[in-house]
């Protein structure tokens, strides 16, 4: 194929990275979203009943698999896809989001404000109440069959009116909830046997529990009950099994104060991505993404699968291929030759963090940023792309230093507010610098006294050891603090021979 529309490649190329790859931007269309989702293997693992929590760090796909599982479309593609025989019968499975937006526009549950508001000072008896009556109204919602049995009229029918009408309103049923805990248990109770005698299942999902309140301290409270609410109930429940989506930060034994916790460890997986998984997420979203982006793969014999189904268009699994399809794309080589790096290679090792992840997002929304500034310069330096170029080494060189200000923009916003704070006194370092010199940068870091904008701790040697966590930086053999390039330049720190921005 030679005679195909380069502009309209690279707008379908920055289009695979919506809202700059955010879960928040990904389409309220399930149809369009389960076009952009690709199952991965690990996935299997995700779930198995006796899987109750999903880790991960921020952008590794948490909110896309959460919203995966409450369409029922996107269940059965998962494991038809992944060929799963551990999970029950589908249609013998019920699945409900107790706290967490299944669309981007959602107004099920109380807002941040009103639960700061009113679990300010809340016991962690307050918390259980909290958690039971989230859940309990999401399952009075539902008419199915076994949901919708004798077992909820153990609850006073007030209360049922308050969680099936104004669950938003946690001032109206937190209080009657509280009242009656035996009761709502006891509900919950027969609720587990009709299931059992129904031979059916019910799976209750969380996510976005980051968000429940303003300081990052104070989540601690909330996480750590739900965690305990759910162990207690794991010995004492058959067929309800939670699916807890939970930053990886958040599962640290020291700041949830939860000695249980080892417990947790064989219900457990961690979601990372292998770069064989990323490179067939980056094609598989741009076979979807339209009829000349498909053509245009299809240079690459077999990478395409002829077979469509509610994922839409799917990719080999095959590295070769994958190798093959970015050296179409870019070229082999991120210089004249192999000294500058094999692009296929390049890409995931300057993307990757610390402790060797990479994040699904910042991988596509390279490619994406790389693409809209190829579109801005197309009719420049033209004579140097091969016919079935559509990116020059240059342009991923650019954006990665533009993917990097974007990590850190996202990950401050969000997550970690306290983050803005350090780049003040980082900007300028060169590493891999002495450990005492990092300490002293971090010493004279001024935080901010708002609420929220505060790091766990301002002690130099414990914010040091959260970076560590966070793969933000990495401690090397000889002691001294390096910073890998997807941080890098975010920080504006600087690395003798690291890459220059091209002009």
């Amino acid at each position: 194929m030679s005679n195909f529309n380069k502009n309209k490649l690279l707008e379908l190329i920055i289009d695979i990275a919506p809202g700059r790859g955010t879960a928040e931007h990904e389409s309220d269309d399930d149809a369009v979203f389960l076009k952009n989702f690709l199952p991965v293997p690990d996935y299997r693992r995700a779930l198995e009943p006796d899987i109750l929590l999903i880790l991960g760090g921020r952008g590794v796909g948490k909110t896309e698999l959460f919203r995966l599982l409450a369409i029922e479309a996107g269940r059965a593609a998962l494991v038809q896809h992944l060929g799963i025989r551990a999970l029950p019968s589908l249609d013998k499975t019920t699945w409900i989001a107790a706290f967490g937006r299944v669309r981007q526009k959602e107004k099920t549950f109380p807002t941040p404000e009103t639960v700061e508001a009113r679990m300010k000072n809340a016991s962690n008896i307050d918390w259980r109440a909290f958690w039971i009556g989230l859940m309990l109204g999401i399952i009075l919602q539902r008419s199915d069959r076994t949901l919708n049995t004798e077992w909820a009229e153990e609850i006073p029918l007030e209360t049922r009116q308050a969680l099936v009408n104004k669950l938003p309103l946690l001032s109206e049923w937190l209080p009657l909830v509280s009242q009656e805990i035996e009761k709502m248990n006891y509900a919950l109770d027969l609720l587990d046997e009709k299931l059992l005698e129904a031979d059916e299942w019910l799976f209750v999902t969380y996510d976005e529990l980051d968000r429940l309140r303003v300081s990052y301290n104070e989540l601690s409270a909330p996480i750590r009950e739900l965690l305990a609410f759910w162990l207690d109930k794991w010995r004492r429940w058959e067929r309800i099994r939670p699916k807890i989506f939970l930053r990886t930060d958040l599962f640290r034994e020291d700041f949830l104060g939860f000695p249980d916790a080892s417990k947790l460890r064989a219900h457990q997986i961690n979601l990372e991505w292998k770069h064989l998984w990323l490179y067939q997420l980056l094609f598989k979203r741009l076979a979807n993404s339209g009829s000349e982006m498909t053509e245009y793969l299809r240079i690459v014999p077999n990478l395409i699968n002829d077979s469509n189904t509610a994922l839409g268009i799917t990719i080999t699994p095959e590295e070769s291929l994958f190798q093959s399809m970015i050296e179409k794309i870019i070229g082999k080589f991120m210089g004249a030759n192999a000294r500058k790096g094999y692009t296929y290679s390049w890409i995931p090792n300057h993307l990757q963090d610390a402790g060797g992840r990479i994040a699904p997002r910042s991988f596509l929304k390279l490619f994406s940023l790389a693409a809209n500034r190829r579109l801005e310069k197309l009719s420049q330096q033209d004579e140097q792309m091969s016919p079935t170029a559509l990116l020059m080494p240059s342009d991923l060189q650019s954006c990665l230093m533009d993917t990097s200000l974007d990590r850190i923009r996202e990950l401050a916003q969000e997550e970690y507010p306290w983050l803005e704070a350090l780049k003040i006194n980082l900007m300028g370092l060169e590493v891999p610098i002495q450990k005492s010199k990092f300490l002293e940068a971090l010493t004279a870091t001024e935080w901010s006294e708002q609420l929220g904008k505060r790091p766990p701790t301002t002690k130099p040697e414990e914010v040091l050891k959260y970076l560590l966590q966070l793969g933000i930086v990495e401690s090397r053999s000889d002691g001294r603090i390096n910073m890998p390039e997807i941080y890098l330049y975010g920080f504006k720190v600087k690395r003798r021979g690291g890459i220059k921005r091209p002009k």
